[in-house]
């Protein structure tokens, strides 16, 4: 999902009208749609009809495709207009017009210079992002039938089986803590200005 958000907004941010509404609109239809629906649609055609993935289980990596592609792509669609709307608002801030002036080029100055300030909020949302997907995925790991930590605390909470969903709690907090853990020490990474006010303090 950052993958696709990155190239998406890099592309797209501050340049022709026509290719940023074409992007806006594939975003939206992104965010529109239900995800169970979306991996419908991907194993009718990618599954039933071309055969490329398997349609169920998880006996290998090519079974991950279908399942992550349909989980990442309405969260690319958030944090592309995220990532967008910051590369645009970076673009018109004056170091940029000192980058150019220095003869930087386009490439250079989005990828060296703005994304690096458009990048703050979009790694705050893949990380929020990032564990809400720890215990929200049931409906995808039933539409392609693959054993996970949804279905497994689903289970536990139907039979009341106490020490598995203690367990899924307590790694799920674990992970979200590691998640925004890892996100904080990518901020003083990215952003400058931080290192800078923690080294006046």
């Amino acid at each position: 999902a950052v993958v696709i958000a990155v190239v998406s907004a890099v592309v797209t941010a501050g340049r022709r009208p026509a290719l940023r509404a074409t992007a806006t609109a594939w975003e939206l239809v992104a965010l529109s749609t239900p995800p169970h629906w979306l991996g419908i649609m991907l194993l009718t055609v990618f599954s039933f009809q071309l055969r490329i993935f398997p349609v169920a289980g998880a006996q290998s990596l090519s079974s991950l495709v279908l399942p992550a592609v349909t989980l990442a792509l309405s969260v690319a669609g958030v944090l592309a207009q995220v990532l967008r709307e910051g590369l645009e608002a970076a673009l018109e801030q004056p170091f940029v017009v000192t980058a150019r002036s220095r003869g930087l080029s386009q490439s250079a100055v989005r990828l060296r210079h703005a994304f690096r300030h458009a990048a703050t909020p979009l790694l705050t949302l893949a990380g929020w992002l990032t564990g809400t997907l720890l215990g929200g995925t049931v409906v995808i790991e039933t539409v392609f039938s693959r054993p996970g930590i949804g279905s497994l605390t689903l289970q536990a909470v139907t039979s009341r089986d106490l020490p598995v969903v203690l367990g899924v709690v307590l790694l799920s907090a674990f992970a979200v803590v590691l998640i925004f853990t890892v996100v904080d020490l990518l901020h003083l990474v990215i952003d400058p200005r931080l290192r800078t006010t923690e080294a006046a303090l």
